[in-house]
């Protein structure tokens, strides 16, 4: 069973690495699409050369028993450091090159440590190399040094980008990078675990064993969040298309009678239309028809009475004092009743997402609040009295 997990996370890794370096017309390479693509090469190949069938073939021509671990080891390590110069080339890009030579440096000296102690352990080949070795100094030496590099540059990985991640727009960008964070903390348990047994074995003589694959679990489980986290900006998009068209759906549905009230006052906010059916793109007519009720609002604006806010309870809400405005503008309007009047919008996020809930909701209070019926009300009074009256 791990067998084809390492193999299937190899083919998977080389077919993300690909992805990210090929050339595609009209896709802008991100930067450190180097370090994500050589980390997905290593790691993939790290775990193909830890597979048993491969570990039992290299066995019959390593020089050094269990050099052939040293190698997958290698690998890995090597991949945590292309993982954590991903993290500073996203965060801190200016420091990258500095960043590389340091822990570049840091990796050829735990690789030659590591080396030094696998050729003065005294091993045999075994499939079971932790279990087996847990109570050898030497290679509990070889462990730490291992596990203790890969925890360094996961845990680089995560203090790099876990900042930078707050200041990334809500979208699929933010979400993959979530799926990579999260996979990176589970591989900091993932290396504490795997780390911290061999030690308590060789301190306390009891071993931490287990009859399931905690460890391969876990990579297995890391593996595959980070392979979402990397791809996700290529499919994501579509995955959510679906629930982005009901939305907008139910938005377009929402809003139209405000809209509907609006273009029957002031055709002219129309743009191109496609017939008046929104199914076939209902995303981008909500987004046309946020843009005609803002335009109206721009042009009715003065045609609303001065007095408006006072008309409309204190303790109402924006979106009902908005809708107020809304009615007594079109009110005034039907009735060439121009007040001069600057009532300001509600402050919203200028966002497709944003704009559309708001104006959901105004169009709610428009249609059935009684407020704003009784606004209608008062500036229909208002405009229907004589001008010279008001100057009396």
């Amino acid at each position: 069973m791990l067998t084809w997990l390492n193999f299937t996370a190899l083919a998977l890794a080389v077919v993300v690495a690909a992805y990210k370096l090929l050339p595609v017309p009209g896709r802008r390479r991100a930067a450190g699409t180097r370090y994500l693509s050589a980390f997905f090469l290593c790691i993939g190949l790290g775990l193909a050369v830890m597979a048993h069938p491969v570990l039992i073939a290299l066995s019959h021509v390593e020089p050094v028993p269990n050099l052939s671990r040293l190698l997958g080891n290698g690998l890995e390590m090597l991949a945590a450091y292309f993982l954590g110069a991903l993290g500073q080339s996203i965060a801190r890009p200016a420091g990258t090159r500095r960043w590389l030579r340091r822990h570049g440096a840091l990796l050829v000296g735990a690789v030659l440590v590591m080396a030094v102690l696998l050729a003065n352990a005294d091993t045999t080949f075994t499939l079971n190399f932790v279990n087996a070795y847990s109570r050898d100094p030497v290679v509990v030496g070889y462990l730490v040094v291992f596990f203790s590099y890969i925890a360094v540059c996961l845990v680089t990985f995560i203090t790099s980008v876990g900042g930078y991640l707050r200041h990334v727009a809500a979208g699929v960008l933010r979400t993959g990078l979530s799926f990579v964070v999260t996979g990176t903390a589970l591989g900091i348990v993932w290396a504490a675990w795997s780390g911290v047994r061999p030690v308590v074995t060789l301190l306390t003589g009891r071993s931490l064993a287990t009859t399931l694959p905690v460890g391969a679990t876990l990579g297995s489980v890391c593996m595959l969040l980070w392979l979402i986290g990397a791809t996700l900006t290529a499919w994501g998009d579509r995955i959510t298309a679906p629930l982005r068209w009901l939305r907008a759906l139910r938005r377009l549905r929402r809003i139209d009678p405000l809209w509907r009230a609006l273009r029957a006052a002031l055709p002219q906010i129309a743009l191109n239309t496609s017939g008046g059916r929104p199914l076939p793109g209902a995303e981008f007519a909500l987004y046309r028809r946020v843009i005609e009720i803002r335009d109206a609002q721009l042009t009715l604006r003065p045609y609303a009475h001065p007095d408006v806010p006072r008309w409309v309870d204190p303790a109402a809400d924006p979106a009902t004092v908005e809708a107020a405005v809304i009615a007594a503008a079109l009110v005034g309007h039907a009735h060439g009743r121009d007040y001069r009047a600057e009532h300001p919008f509600q402050d919203v996020d200028a966002s497709l997402a944003s704009e559309s809930a708001w104006l959901a909701q105004v169009a709610r209070q428009f249609t059935s609040s009684p407020q704003v019926a009784r606004v209608r009300q008062l500036a229909a009074a208002e405009a229907t009295t004589p001008r010279n009256a008001d100057r009396a």
